[in-house]
């Protein structure tokens, strides 16, 4: 008879395969999801304010940097004149990137994307990967270009880590599209 009652309760205990499972722990537990879901990692309103302002900031900056750095847009149609880079600019990047590449092209370059990071950023879209290069941006300008400008670069370092680790938040195209795909 003691040995019915082992058995029993072992069987009870053994069904949970390592889980935490007791006396009201119900067969089906180990093999259905929680009820309701846990919490995903970063999905709380505090992930979403912070990385929403983290975005941004870093627009903000880079978007002034690439319109002052860019001629005035003539025509608003023309997508080439949002992105034609101030002579003054062009002659920076001659010294920047002494016999890596044409100064006019890396120039048009910088504008380029420093136009159009902002949009993509506000937008959360490839978040990670726009913080890994602002990250890499910061680092060269520190070292190539600015060196008395360590404190800017400091802080768009760290914003850009903080996006190459975290992702943009729960308000954003990228958080949207990992849904999708988890539920999928």
């Amino acid at each position: 008879m003691r040995d019915q009652r082992t058995t029993r309760f072992v069987s009870l205990y053994a069904d949970a395969a390592g889980e935490a499972a007791g006396p009201g722990a119900h067969p089906m537990d180990s093999w259905c999801p929680p009820c309701p879901p846990p919490r995903r990692h970063g999905s709380t309103p505090i992930d979403a304010i912070v990385g929403l302002a983290v975005r941004l900031g870093l627009a903000a900056a880079l978007w002034s940097w690439a319109r002052a750095n860019a001629l005035p847009v003539r025509d608003w149609g023309e997508w080439q004149g949002w992105f034609q880079p101030d002579p003054g600019l062009v002659a920076a990047a001659s010294v920047w990137f002494t016999g890596l590449a044409d100064a006019q092209a890396m120039a048009f370059q910088l504008v380029l994307w420093g136009t159009l990071l902002p949009v993509i950023l506000l937008a959360g879209f490839l978040t990670r990967f726009a913080g890994l290069g602002i990250l890499l941006c910061a680092v060269f300008f520190t070292i190539a270009i600015e060196p008395q400008g360590w404190s800017f670069a400091l802080i768009a370092g760290a914003l850009g880590l903080y996006l190459a680790l975290r992702g943009a938040g729960p308000l954003s195209i990228d958080w949207g599209a990992a849904r999708l795909t988890r539920m999928g």
